[in-house]
């Protein structure tokens, strides 16, 4: 199976509230959060409405950065999702870096990581950023291999960082000028 030409990248829209709520509980299941900060008190409407402020740079709580999240809808089905911060905090520097992306299990082994990571850096490239932080789990060969075909190359200074369960998070630095 490969990607349709109808790919679109987009922000999460009233239509997409089950969709992107079945693909949050989906990836739960890999300790992945496909909907970050939502929480099921939350109205849709005010879930999306918060995430386009942010990305306008609108209501951004103390300690976090101008950020952004896209759905990656393939003929209309929400297949992935890329989260976009167009700064760094001391947190994020550390911890998460620019770019963080998911693709639903059964989109997997299509190309859409990629897709997803050079959304991201295009995204992030317009706003000025020249060079992207993205991290990965030690363990996450997709997403490592998604990492170095998009141009990652290995933080020289602090390669990883390890938690206190011997756990590896892995940081690359992409150029933003390279991206197609």
């Amino acid at each position: 199976m490969t990607l349709s030409a109808a790919l679109e990248f987009r922000e999460l829209a009233s239509q997409d509230e089950q969709q992107a709520i079945d693909a949050h509980r989906a990836m739960l299941a890999d300790d992945f959060e496909f909907l970050p900060t939502w929480s099921a008190d939350e109205l849709w409407e005010d879930y999306t409405y918060r995430m386009s402020a942010g990305r306008r740079g609108e209501h951004i709580p103390q300690g976090w950065v101008r950020s952004a999240l896209f759905g990656a809808f393939d003929d209309g089905e929400l297949v992935g999702r890329v989260s976009v911060r167009y700064e760094l905090n001391d947190f994020l520097l550390q911890n998460g870096g620019h770019i963080g992306y998911g693709v639903l299990s059964e989109h997997r082994r299509r190309g859409l990581a990629t897709a997803l990571c050079q959304f991201g850096l295009r995204e992030v490239q317009e706003a000025g950023v020249s060079s992207a932080l993205v991290t990965c789990e030690g363990t996450n060969l997709g997403s490592i291999a998604t990492i170095l075909k998009c141009g990652g190359v290995p933080d020289s200074q602090v390669p990883y960082l390890e938690a206190a369960d011997g756990s590896k998070t892995l940081r690359y630095w992409i150029s933003t000028q390279s991206t197609p």
